[in-house]
């Protein structure tokens, strides 16, 4: 390698996004609905999380969704690799590397990007969940967790999404413009129940988060 040859950014997804396509290629996230086709039959569970998971009841997007995400749980990664071996899988940190068929998974493996192939746009990001027996585990902060079967629900297109309060929770790590544009978008529509979820959920993980007020207001 020539010498004065700059380094790939160390943290991918925090990079302004012409940087981003510069270095690592563009994106073309896939629709949720789509990915009914791609998991049909899947031995393992996954469901949609992010931006897509707190509109899940919406005729159409109330904002431009970037990418896809998409969770599995955690021990899930060896058959969630072969069920995508036709794919190009890869860690995105620390770092952005391949996760190749039939090496051992990285055994700090939380997320994955994936694309058809070196020619193809992104798809979607993978995360790795945690999955403690039946319930699902807030990986942040694993005292924050619930039952699996409540964490997730079928939308009206027939798509597994993350209940909205528990994105709201991982949207509040950040509380970036958009993030708190998703706030006060979602807030109004969750349940009692859901409120007071993540009112006490966001007490336990930032006591004193600027959202405490608008959720307890609600709660």
């Amino acid at each position: 390698m020539g010498e004065g040859r700059p380094e790939l950014p160390a943290d991918p997804p925090t990079i302004p996004d012409w940087d981003f396509v510069r270095w690592y290629g563009p994106t073309a996230a896939i629709h949720p609905t789509a990915l009914l086709r791609l998991f049909d039959g899947a031995p393992f569970d996954w469901w949609v999380v992010g931006g897509w998971s707190l509109e899940a009841d919406s005729r159409s997007p109330r904002r431009h969704h970037e990418d896809t995400d998409v969770a599995v749980p955690m021990a899930a990664a060896g058959a969630v690799r072969d069920w995508l071996g036709g794919y190009h899988l890869w860690q995105t940190s620390p770092g952005l590397r391949p996760v190749l068929p039939g090496e051992p998974l990285p055994t700090n493996l939380h997320q994955m990007w994936v694309r058809r192939d070196a020619f193809s746009p992104w798809l979607m990001d993978l995360a790795l969940t945690p999955v403690d027996g039946s319930d699902w585990v807030f990986r942040p902060d694993p005292r924050v967790r619930r039952p699996l079967s409540d964490a997730v629900r079928e939308g009206p297109d027939g798509v597994p999404y993350q209940v909205p309060e528990i994105g709201l929770l991982f949207k509040a790590r950040h509380a970036r413009a958009k993030d708190t544009g998703d706030l006060h978008a979602v807030l109004p529509r969750l349940e009692p129940a859901a409120t007071e979820w993540l009112r006490s959920s966001l007490s336990t993980i930032a006591p004193g988060h600027p959202w405490l007020d608008p959720v307890s207001a609600l709660g």
